[in-house]
């Protein structure tokens, strides 16, 4: 019996494009990967500019929504990780959908984030958001180095940390997708003995974890090994369904 590939909406870091999920498809062409920009950013920078938990959700129901038929799952890095994570509550808290797989890349288990975004609430002015984003990572280094593209993105990096402030106030329930957490083994940003225990308290469905050679970026450095890795779970999804 002939079956619809699965499909994978993927989120981006703050201050990226989910454009960057492009190059997956050639590692792997049996899944319908589905880059997703929040509007104000990457290809959707001409939308208004959204900062608000509810605003993006609703944003994503109305256009993604129709692409969450089973089999589906959701990949975020970082800040996308978290929208994903909110998204598959929403999913199945209002239409009973669940992702086969929620991939958390590189993503503060709630608590942790929560805590890293009431410090930075405090102060998002250019000078505490550039030391902020040097020391945890949080941004592209080819941004901190070059000034110019720097004085471009930083306001869609601060939006990306209105909306993660704003996120990190929604209030978290466990999903019924099992989660796979993916780190980078030199991250400045998570930490494998604090966060896999937290991801692992917000699944009914169990938690595995993956560790890849790397810092916070580690899903640049890493493409090829994180895509196979994913391919490889889903694969493992649809031959089970089957």
């Amino acid at each position: 019996m002939n079956r619809e590939p699965p499909t994978l909406l993927c989120f981006s870091y703050a201050g990226g494009s989910a454009g960057f999920y492009g190059r997956w498809r050639s590692v792997l062409p049996h899944i319908k990967i589905i880059p997703v920009d929040m509007p104000g950013r990457g290809t959707a920078r001409d939308l208004k500019t959204l900062v608000t938990r509810n605003e993006v959700i609703d944003y994503l129901l109305e256009h993604y929504l129709r692409r969450c038929i089973p089999p589906f799952a959701l990949f975020g890095h970082s800040l996308g990780a978290r929208i994903a994570f909110e998204l598959q509550s929403v999913l199945q808290c209002n239409y009973g959908l669940q992702a086969s797989r929620l991939f958390i890349s590189g993503c503060l288990s709630p608590e942790r984030f929560t805590r890293a975004m009431a410090i930075s609430e405090r102060d998002l002015s250019d000078s505490t958001l550039l030391r902020i984003l040097a020391g945890l990572g949080g941004t592209p280094p080819e941004l901190l180095d070059n000034p110019l593209l720097m004085r471009t993105a930083l306001p869609m990096i601060r939006a990306d940390f209105e909306l993660a402030i704003d996120l990190s106030k929604s209030t978290v329930m466990p999903v019924a997708s099992p989660i796979h957490l993916l780190l980078g083994n030199q991250d400045k940003v998570t930490c494998l003995f604090e966060d896999y225990p937290g991801w692992r308290r917000h699944t009914y469905r169990g938690c595995q974890v993956s560790l890849f050679e790397g810092d916070h970026f580690f899903i640049r450095s890493q493409t090829n090994p994180v895509a196979m890795l994913v391919g490889e779970q889903l694969k493992e999804v649809v031959s089970h369904e089957e």
